[in-house]
Formats: C-alpha cells, structure tokens, sequence
C-alpha cells in the first residue's frame, strides 16, 4: 500500500512570497517548461518545477533548506518561456530573500531590510553614528571647512575610521557567520541519499567557478548580464583590497607604528595620490562597479519582464551598491576641484552609504553571494549533478 504523507501548508510564508516578488505563484499549473529551459538545472529532479510546487503547497522547510533555491543564477530563462506567466525566476528569488531572513542574526534585522517602512531607520543609524563621532572628534568645531586644501584626514581622521570601519564588520561577521552555520545545517536535497559533503575539494572548485561566472555565461536571456556582473564582483574585491591597503599605508604605518614617509619605498609611501598604484586601482575598481551598476539598472529599467527580480529588495541593494561607486568617484573629483564644504559633504554621503552596504550586508540581498557559494560548495560536495549545458 502507498505510503501517505500529510503536508501542512504554511499560508504566512505563501503570502510572504506573494508580497516580496512571487505574486504570479498561483498561475503555475506544474507543466515542467521551466525545468526543460533552465540550463543550470541538473538532469535529476530537476528545478524550478518541484520548488515552485513547494512554493505553492507553502512547505517552507523545504524550501528554505533546498539547495536548488540557490544554483539558480536568475537567468530568467524560465520565466519568459512559461506559458503561463508563472515568472519561476522572480518566485525562487523571493525564496532566496526569506531565507535571509529566516537564518539571519538578529532575525528582526532581516525582516527591517525587507521592510520599506523601516528604510527611514536604517539610514538613520548610520547617519547618526557618524556624525555623532565626527562631531566628537572636532568638538563641535568647523574649522575645517576653512582648509586651504581639502584633506579627508582633517575631516575625519584615519585612526578613527579604521578603528569603526574594522571593528563594525568584525561584529557583522560574526552575526553572518551565524546566519551561514545555520543555513549550511540546513541544506538538504531529496537527490542525494546520505553521505556528507567534502568540503575542502568542493570549495576550491566553488571558487573557481564563483571567480569565473560560468554560470552567468550559461544564460541565454539575460547574458548581457554577465559583464555587468564581472565589473561589479572584480570592483567590489579591488575596493576591499584598496581598503585594506590604505588602511595599511595611512593608519597602520602612520597612526600605530608612526613611520615616516619618507622614509619608505615608494608603495609604502602616503599619503596615497595618482599615480599611486593602490590609487590606481582603488580609481579603477570604483569605474568598475559604476559602469557595471549603471547596466545592470538600464538593463532592468528597459526590460522588467526581461530581467526579472524586480522587487523592492532587488533595487534597494542594486541602487546603494551603485550610489556608492559614484560617491566614492565623487569624493575624488571633488577633492581635485578643492572646495572643502562640497568635499566633506560628498565624503560623508560616500560613508553612510558604505557602512549601510557593508553593515547590512547579511540581512540584504548582499548576502546571496555567501548563501549561493555555499549552497554550491554543498552541491559539488554531495555530487548534486551537473548543470544541463555542461553534459
């Protein structure tokens, strides 16, 4: 005799969906063309199609411990070819947003970034904090809008940013690294009977593949995104490698081991100015992520249907990565032009929205890059199966 089972849907999470980007759920009717299209789906137990019957049974345990939800790259190739307007890309997508907020720590932070009305709150922190430190450091004195020449130092100083800078994300990592401990306890697949992943072999592969973008070059649809994504993810790891190093060079050297400049070798030297190369690369990394931030938001603007992923999240993320490139540009320009009260005030907005990017990042759609590495670090350990276009 069959063996019964008894599913008990979750009518919160269906409506969480709904609300975060999954509204045409209800229009799947399970006839597999999402499965067929989607490149990235292995042969066996292929997805969307079962994820987006989960989705509309409500099983949230499923789902938010499904690996599949995160080997999607978003590619839209589904959603486009659904006979019924399904939109499976957008639905996987609100998955991945609630699983931020079902692993996150503290899990009130997850539901605030998910949350338009709590964005007054969320900028306010940073504004504040930032402003109550550098108003703290100058004593309510201004004088430095009276510099001849403009100097972020003078502004605010190195040794205090750093110390802010360095200290916040070490706590952010912490939370992160509890939010990943759990999801990876979670992660589960009924294509895989037993067996735990190997961790260190798959990782490097991960890597490898994350560094590449393959995936995003397997897409058809959304190809062009590809590009945007590899100036992006190239310009993010070299504004945190210029991070690091100027905080070397101007905190660490100067502040803590008071060495002289002149003194050092030329790459040691600071303060840090064209043709200095971690300038140039700090220069270079910004253009990066502009150029690719402004086409990954054309490339929606013009096509929604297209693209996909369009909710609120979605663009919350992609306009503060985008709105911090070009401030950062600014900071920059308006150094060189030399009007002090014009510099410091791009200079502030640039670090407001630095420390909103980087302090939310484990409760934004930030996160995906760590979930999804994980997601397919625990896929290659388990053997999960190739991608379609691979075979």
């Amino acid at each position: 005799m069959a063996e019964t089972s008894l599913f008990q849907p979750d009518l919160d999470f269906i409506r969480r969906l709904k609300d975060t980007g999954g509204d045409s759920l209800k229009r799947c009717y399970q006839c597999a063309t999402c499965s067929v299209m989607c490149k990235l789906s292995p042969v066996e137990k292929p997805f969307p199609r079962k994820e987006m019957l989960w989705a509309n049974w409500g099983l949230k345990d499923k789902l938010v411990g499904d690996p599949d939800v995160w080997l999607c790259h978003q590619c839209n190739d589904c959603s486009l070819n659904c006979p019924r307007g399904a939109k499976p890309g957008d639905v996987l997508a609100a998955v991945r947003s609630y699983v931020y907020e079902n692993y996150t720590f503290p899990s009130f932070m997850g539901r605030a970034l998910a949350n338009p009305k709590a964005q007054f709150w969320l900028w306010l922190a940073p504004v504040l904090i930032l402003f109550i430190i550098l108003m703290a450091i100058h004593n309510w004195n201004f004088d430095f809008l009276n510099d001849a020449e403009v100097e972020y130092k003078h502004f605010f100083p190195h040794i205090y940013l750093e110390t802010l800078f360095i200290g916040g994300n070490l706590l952010i990592f912490i939370f992160a690294a509890i939010g990943l401990v759990r999801f990876w306890k979670s992660l589960n697949h009924p294509a895989v009977q037993g067996g735990s992943p190997k961790f260190l072999p798959s990782l490097i592969s991960t890597i490898i593949e994350v560094l590449s973008h393959k995936r995003f070059a397997d897409c058809v649809q959304n190809k062009p995104r590809y590009i945007a994504h590899l100036l992006v993810f190239y310009g993010f790891i070299g504004a945190m490698i210029t991070a690091g190093l100027a905080a070397l060079l101007t905190t660490v050297l100067s502040g803590v081991l008071h060495f002289e400049s002149s003194g050092l070798p030329y790459l040691l030297k600071y303060p840090i100015d064209l043709p200095h190369p971690v300038k140039i690369l700090g220069v270079l990394s910004g253009l990066a992520i502009f150029i690719g931030g402004l086409l990954l938001i054309i490339s929606r603007l013009k096509g929604r249907e297209e693209v996909g992923a369009d909710s609120y999240v979605d663009w919350l993320f992609l306009n503060v990565l985008f709105l911090t490139a070009l401030t950062g540009l600014l900071t920059y320009v308006t150094r060189l032009i030399g009007i002090p009260i014009l510099a410091y005030a791009t200079y502030f907005v640039h670090l407001v929205l630095v420390f909103f990017l980087l302090w939310y990042a484990p409760y934004s759609k930030f996160a995906h890059m760590f979930y999804r590495t994980l997601a397919i670090i625990w896929a290659k350990g388990v053997k999960r199966g190739e991608p379609r276009g691979e075979r």
